[in-house]
């Protein structure tokens, strides 16, 4: 790998930056072929043991030029940013060669030899505003892929090795994808604030079986309420504070079939820390309440809803850190 920066000053709140890098990669595999033999249904109906081969000798190699070039604008009360460029990834080992049970993902994965690097084309905007009490945060994007890497579901279920597990494919397909976060915040009293942040992502296969589909385990749209308050409540305590956060999660509804669609939820957590000293040593503690309302929900973008199995209920953490010195 090669890189290359310069920046330039316009003005002093004017900014132009650029990067040019060179990429080289060669990935290598061996065959593997099973050391005990498994049964195989023919085609007439009987069976056969055979030593499976997991998976084939393998070399290839890729290279590719990428670039960025974007600009920085600041104001007294205003900062804006835009970036363009261009993005490269090579195929890792398990993308080209994979042949077997991922026993963390519940799921059956089989690789794809014949993949071509990833290349995307992105447009990243970015603007800060601050007025006052109100803060404001938007953070766009967009993304075309030419040939975009992913885990792509099957109607198949694999019971030699995986119980049943459905089999994903790894493949690529011409995606165009956008979205973005914003984050509004108020100051309502001087140690009082709240904020409200958005997420949202969309994206669309333009070729490939799945033309016209989303991605698999694309996140829907979320929204999360915060209230925090931090009050000075005792002499050697430092940065104490009390966190609300209320997280509204939207259904997800467009998949890519077979997956299954999932309904929205709402979640609770509530956090309280504060900073002491304890032999003169700084200690922090914390103590958070995550779901607090013990809400039953699935994560569209979690593994585990391969089988059903929801996110963790309610959880208490207490948290205690410091810094060891002499």
């Amino acid at each position: 790998m090669c890189t290359t920066r310069d920046k330039i000053n316009l003005k002093d709140n004017l900014l132009l930056h650029a990067a040019l890098r060179y990429d080289y990669g060669k990935i290598q595999s061996s065959e593997y072929v099973d050391w005990f033999t498994s049964d195989i249904i023919t085609e007439e109906g009987g069976s056969i043991s055979e030593n499976l081969q997991r998976a084939s000798s393998l070399s290839r190699s890729f290279n590719s030029l990428v670039y960025s070039a974007g600009i920085n604008y600041n104001l007294n009360k205003v900062q804006l940013k835009a970036n363009l460029g261009k993005s490269f990834r090579m195929p890792i080992a398990k993308e080209l060669a994979a042949n077997g049970v991922n026993y963390h993902y519940f799921s059956y994965e089989r690789g794809n030899a014949d993949l071509s690097p990833e290349q995307s084309y992105q447009l990243d905007l970015g603007g800060i505003w601050e007025g006052g009490n109100w803060s404001l945060e938007l953070s766009p994007f967009f993304n075309y892929f030419s040939n975009y890497i992913y885990l792509n579901p099957t109607s198949e279920h694999d019971y030699y090795y995986g119980a049943g597990n459905q089999v994903f494919q790894y493949t690529q397909s011409e995606v165009m994808r956008y979205g973005g976060e914003v984050q509004l915040g108020y100051q309502l009293l001087n140690n009082l604030r709240t904020e409200l942040l958005g997420e949202y992502v969309y994206a669309r296969q333009l070729s490939g079986d799945k033309i016209g589909y989303t991605l698999p385990f694309s996140p829907p749209p979320s929204l999360l309420l915060n209230l925090t308050w931090s009050p000075a409540i005792m002499q050697g305590l430092k940065a104490t504070y009390i966190s609300i956060d209320y997280r509204m999660t939207d259904k997800q509804h467009n998949i890519v079939p077979p997956e299954k669609k999932t309904p929205g939820y709402q979640v609770l957590n509530v956090q309280v820390g504060t900073q002491a000293l304890l032999y003169k040593q700084p200690v922090q503690l914390s103590i958070q309440a995550q779901n607090l309302l013990n809400t039953y929900y699935l994560n569209h973008t979690s593994f585990y809803r391969l089988i059903e199995l929801p996110e963790a209920g309610r959880n208490i953490i207490l948290s205690i850190k410091t810094p060891l010195s002499k």
